[in-house]
């Protein structure tokens, strides 16, 4: 058996976490710059779920507590374009993460599993 290149090892899953996390950054861009259109929010919170409701969480919280209690304001008066390419992008590499970290805690499982066994 020969060994590789640790760089070489990589397949595709790099390219798919960076597409999704594209794909998933540009349809917000353009949800926001279109104004948010109706049809489009639930599609997007669809596809960016666990994450983009931990960054509007940690938002949220950070935003409660690093602020005098005068001036919290949390209406969506104050909105721009931009506010979706936060909220799922950030949600987008939230998922990425999460799935990044499952994938490697069942790696070293397994591994361990293995070495158990001899």
């Amino acid at each position: 058996m020969t060994q590789t290149d640790p760089a070489r090892r990589r397949g595709k899953a790099p390219l798919v976490a960076a597409g999704y996390t594209g794909l998933v950054a540009a349809f917000a861009l353009a949800y926001g710059v279109a104004g948010s259109p109706e049809g489009w929010g639930g599609f997007l919170a669809l596809v960016a779920f666990p994450g983009s409701t931990l960054v509007v969480v940690a938002f949220i919280t950070a935003h409660l507590l690093f602020s005098s209690p005068g001036e919290v304001d949390l209406s969506d008066e104050t909105a721009g374009p931009f506010d979706p390419l936060v909220q799922y992008a950030g949600g987008a590499l939230v998922n990425v993460l999460l799935a990044w970290g499952v994938f490697a805690f069942v790696r070293h499982f397994v591994r361990e599993a293995r070495r158990s066994r001899r």
